[in-house]
């Protein structure tokens, strides 16, 4: 929960922006191309996903930021037709999603490099 002296983060006018207690922005990252509409926030970064319309071919629709919403990086994503459609979480410094046909992927939160089997990324670390 965010206390007076802390910081809320949201998405005004499909911009991720850092806000104080009385609601300034004090901080924004504007979207790669369209909008950002969902992001999740961490303690040391924040993972965003972003309407996939009008980002060059390529180029993932999900990415991270830091605190300081500057990006860290884009996901390293395997299909051309099938966007990020829904962040699931982070766990064991693996961030969970799922695309728009329903399959769930894992990448390195520290990366954005897609791991085949999380447990392993848990394991090293």
């Amino acid at each position: 929960m965010n206390s007076p002296t802390t910081p809320a983060t949201a998405i005004l006018d499909g911009t991720l922006c850092r806000l104080d207690a009385r609601g300034r922005r004090i901080a924004a990252h504007p979207p790669l191309a369209t909008a950002i509409v969902e992001f999740l926030p961490g303690p040391l970064r924040t993972y965003v996903r972003e309407n996939p319309l009008g980002l060059l071919p390529g180029i993932a629709n999900l990415y991270c930021v830091d605190a300081a919403l500057r990006l860290q990086w884009v996901a390293e994503w395997p299909f051309a037709d099938d966007p990020c459609a829904a962040i699931l979480g982070e766990e064991n410094e693996v961030l969970a999603v799922l695309s728009v046909s329903g399959a769930t992927l894992h990448f390195d939160a520290h990366t954005g490099r897609r791991v085949a089997d999380p447990s392993a990324v848990a394991v090293a670390s």
